[in-house]
């Protein structure tokens, strides 16, 4: 392999393994949220579709990150992605700041209405 080659597969790797243990812990999760349905009723699961949408925004996003720095992507194939890429927010790297970006927000709001949620159930079991 070039060192671009290179490049690209250790980075698609990266971020495999990456994606790996967010599916690992996303199976559980789906175990967690049945038997939560069955307690509960489906809100919860309601709540956690803002998050599996977040989710999946970031994975279409890594995932077209990285067809665009693949050597072999044609430059069409990147063109159209780019155009496609400009209509979305750019979330694939943190840019640090206190407020955070938009992702960040929605993505803190869905965890927010979550705990929300959890917590007087929680509180209720443990007493």
């Amino acid at each position: 392999m070039n060192s671009k080659q290179l490049h690209f597969y250790s980075t698609s790797k990266a971020y495999q393994a990456r994606w790996d243990k967010v599916q690992t812990h996303r199976t559980s999760l789906y175990a967690d949220l049945l038997e939560a349905e069955a307690i509960w009723g489906n809100e919860l699961k309601g709540l956690f579709t803002v998050i599996f949408d977040l989710e999946h925004e970031l994975f279409m996003r890594i995932s077209n990150h990285l067809v665009c720095i693949d050597p072999e992507t044609d430059k069409e194939t990147r063109k159209a992605i780019r155009v496609i890429e400009k209509e979305g927010r750019d979330i694939i790297y943190d840019k640090l700041r206190d407020e955070g970006d938009e992702f960040k927000k929605d993505l803190m709001k869905g965890i927010e209405d979550i705990e929300k949620y959890l917590k007087p159930k929680l509180k209720h079991e443990n007493t």
